[in-house]
């Protein structure tokens, strides 16, 4: 029996937008965000209030701060029509989120970094490249910074992923794994760790730690990190080889 889910595409379409704006966070953010309630919990509170006093899309969305200074969200029901059944229509309930001051609602809406909680500090990192790798090699042995050796890296990420979500990449590891990969690709290249700030809005800077070299007489810069976080985290390249993604950072570093 075909599911209803692709019998009725509209409807599909409509349960995954309302899904989908919810408030979002990154990978590896811990920050708690706002809580959901429902609709009608939504309505009460704004009862009283001047509902949409921060943002307002009549009928479809408001953002109220209320009067004990929370935020609050109001997302309306929306309602589509199903092509596939002639005056038929099918609706999702609203509902809204709550955060318990506008200082909460700004950090969790607040530009983020992939790297924020994984590599917090990247000046901090890089000096500490070798004791990660030496972390490394207590888990799989010793290595020898040869493209061969990332394979061992393939064998222990792949069973990392079979206990962790991409939202669970755990700090240590990813730094370990970062580490060692970033100076494999650093000594192929003869380059240099290069600390590289990153502006996230008006007051807020990421650093990363990239990997500078010269090639053909140009100054080049790669990001080792990315390269890891796509391999452990990112769901359309998850549990690609990282000695395969070494191959194609070096064919495109050399062009």
């Amino acid at each position: 029996m075909q599911s209803k889910f692709f019998r009725y595409p509209q409807l599909f379409l409509l349960l995954l937008i309302v899904f989908s704006i919810s408030p979002a966070q990154s990978p590896s953010s811990k920050t708690a965000a706002g809580r959901r309630i429902s609709f009608a919990e939504g309505q009460k509170l704004v009862a009283n209030e001047t509902e949409g006093n921060l943002t307002k899309q009549p009928g479809k969305f408001t953002r109220t701060k209320l009067s004990d200074g929370r935020v609050l969200e109001l997302f309306y029901p929306i309602t589509v029509s199903l092509s596939s059944r002639k005056g038929k229509t099918a609706t999702a309930p609203g509902y809204g989120v709550l955060y318990e001051s506008e200082a909460s609602f700004k950090e969790t809406s607040r530009p983020r970094h992939a790297l924020e909680e994984l590599i917090p500090d990247a000046r901090v990192f890089v000096g500490s490249v070798p004791m990660h790798v030496m972390k490394l090699e207590k888990r799989i042995g010793k290595l020898d910074y040869s493209r061969g050796s990332l394979r061992r890296l393939d064998n222990l990420i792949a069973g990392y992923l079979t206990s962790h979500t991409t939202a669970q990449t755990e700090q240590p590891f990813f730094q370990q794994v970062t580490a060692y990969y970033g100076e494999v690709l650093r000594r192929e290249l003869k380059g240099e760790w290069k600390v590289r700030e990153m502006k996230l809005g008006v007051a807020r800077v990421q650093t990363e730690p990239n990997v500078e070299f010269v090639h053909g007489g140009k100054t080049k810069e790669l990001k080792p990190w990315s390269t890891v976080l796509r391999a452990m985290s990112d769901e359309d390249s998850r549990g690609v080889r990282l000695s395969k993604l070494f191959d194609d950072e070096l064919r495109a570093a050399r062009q």
